[in-house]
């Protein structure tokens, strides 16, 4: 989510008062960019949800908040209000195990629900926003990931008994690799971001 929603803009807001500098964004889900960090493989990394890790400083950045969507042909979009038995019952397309939005999915669903009936776990947000736009089942996904399509009409935003649920989304970093100047003016651009997003807002001090 971060990889595809957020930090496009700024890395191009970094491009444009860096012209000479150059950045290379990798995109994976939360486990392989964890991993990557612990490895010394990059200098930052993004991630969604709460992890700990010996090597690794986590620091909260945004906080985030999850939606269930589906297609506007789905039996329960035209539903004022979704029961949890009616959710229990349907069919899922999630992301896959290590996917951070998968986590977060996961603790929204499974304790509300009971049981979650997984018809197909995908690789990325688009995938699964486009077989919920099929029809085939409901998504869970972040907000960011999805108020394009919310707002082109592709997918709606079902209104359930399920509780809030809102997701840190952190920064990561190794505590034996001192950041490069470049690496650390880059992180406080991304600090000083001001979402403006409905479900999206800058984390609070802890």
């Amino acid at each position: 989510t971060i990889g595809e929603y957020l930090l496009p803009e700024q890395v191009s807001a970094w491009k444009r008062q860096h012209p000479l500098s150059q950045v290379q964004l990798e995109i994976s889900n939360t486990r392989s960019v964890l991993e990557a960090v612990a490895a010394f493989s990059v200098d930052l990394g993004f991630i969604e949800g709460s992890h700990t890790h010996p090597d690794l400083v986590v620091e909260h950045w945004l906080d985030d908040e999850m939606v269930v969507v589906a297609s506007p042909s789905h039996a329960l979009a035209q539903q004022q209000t979704v029961s949890v038995r009616q959710l229990a019952n349907a069919g899922w397309i999630l992301r896959e195990a290590g996917s951070g939005t998968r986590e977060a999915a996961d603790r929204l669903l499974i304790p509300a629900l009971g049981r979650v009936i997984v018809e197909m776990e995908l690789g990325s947000n688009e995938a699964v926003k486009r077989t919920v736009a099929s029809g085939l089942g409901l998504g869970c996904l972040s907000r960011l990931a999805v108020e394009d399509a919310i707002s082109q009409g592709v997918l709606v935003s079902l209104k359930t008994r399920l509780p809030r649920l809102r997701r840190a989304l952190a920064v990561v970093t190794h505590k034996n690799k001192p950041l490069g100047s470049t690496a650390q003016d880059f992180l406080a651009q991304c600090r000083a971001y001001a979402p403006s997003g409905p479900g999206l807002r800058r984390a609070s001090a802890r």
